[in-house]
């Protein structure tokens, strides 16, 4: 995320109300619903969400969801409107959590996240996914076929590298990824090797003059070094799927073009590649700058164009997690 899309002070003020800490809530029968914040023994910290309709008797779906840089947990939450009480994945209430980047005083950036030339390396960004997802399900009732990952900018970046690494690519029923920076940190050109075929729905406004949809070469010299054009990206995951690649006329596969193209929405178009072992599902969003889709406007970032005509999260994030599961196969091999 370059640093003309960090939030503005204003964005920053914007908290979760009635937030409470609990030290300890192993063995609880019944435990606090709302928000709630954890430190980790690694002294990390998150936003759990645990919906009203939470029942400690059923298996709940979890999604975590990640900042952008200089972003916080808080106005995650907000952008993304994942906590609103109508929504459910797979007919039922699910929980979220909103993690907290750490800041990187050399590149004196705030709120950061693995995947970008100015993560922090003193931490382990992974690590720290795992336990949160460990610590939540000591305490609640998570169904571990559904778990979900999603996240913008460098957050939508730090999905991509979760998506592309062996083992929480198969810890992740699906990915969410946002407007993302897509730097070569993230696996975006090369060294992307999931252990299964992975299931992703990605929107990126076409006037992002952050992450830009057309990418960067590296002749630009920008300072984060070369992005990916959005439609390659896209591609090479379809690929990655087993998608059929495109014959190019020497006997050797293109970059394949989406079996499938639908207009949901007034100026969006919606791709996508289903011939593979997971689907991938493209939104591109006209008149969109650098934000989470929304047609609130609540993810300044993209300011003046942080406005859509749909919310991404209702009309097409849920519905897409709500079909994807991981298959059992994988549960045995990460001794969930």
């Amino acid at each position: 995320m370059g640093l003309n899309a960090l939030p503005t002070s204003n964005d920053q003020l914007i908290l979760n109300p009635q937030l409470s800490s609990i030290k300890d809530l192993t063995y609880v029968d019944s435990p606090p619903k709302g928000h709630i914040n954890r430190t980790l023994p690694s002294g990390r910290e998150y936003v759990l969400f645990v919906p009203d309709g939470y029942d400690h008797q059923v298996e709940h779906p979890l999604v975590l969801s990640f900042h952008g840089a200089g972003g916080n947990s808080s106005r995650q939450e907000i952008l993304t409107q994942l906590t609103l009480p109508s929504h459910r994945i797979d007919d039922k209430p699910f929980l979220s959590a909103f993690p907290q980047g750490v800041d990187n005083e050399i590149w004196s950036m705030k709120h950061i996240w693995r995947g970008a030339p100015y993560a922090n390396q003193s931490v382990d960004d992974v690590q720290f996914v795992k336990d949160i997802i460990f610590d939540i399900s000591q305490n609640y009732t998570l169904d571990p076929t559904r778990y979900y990952a999603t996240g913008k900018s460098n957050g939508g970046g730090f999905t991509s590298l979760l998506a592309c690494l062996p083992d929480t690519s198969s810890l992740f029923a699906a990915f969410g990824i946002v407007s993302a920076a897509l730097y070569q940190e993230a696996l975006s050109f090369a060294g992307c090797f999931p252990s299964r075929a992975v299931p992703i729905i990605h929107s990126h406004g076409i006037e992002d003059d952050d992450t830009l949809f057309k990418g960067r070469s590296r002749s630009e010299n920008w300072r984060f070094g070369p992005e990916p054009h959005v439609d390659n990206w896209r591609k090479r995951w379809a690929i990655r799927n087993g998608h059929p690649s495109e014959s190019n006329g020497e006997g050797k596969g293109g970059l394949p073009e989406p079996n499938e193209v639908y207009h949901p929405h007034h100026n969006t178009t919606e791709e996508r590649w289903t011939l593979g072992k997971a689907e991938i599902i493209a939104l591109s969003v006209g008149g969109l700058g650098h934000s989470w889709p929304s047609t609130e406007g609540l993810d300044r970032a993209g300011s003046p164009n942080q406005y859509a005509n749909f919310n991404f999260t209702e009309s097409h994030l849920l519905p897409f997690f709500s079909r994807q599961q991981l298959p059992e196969e994988y549960l045995r091999k990460s001794g969930n």
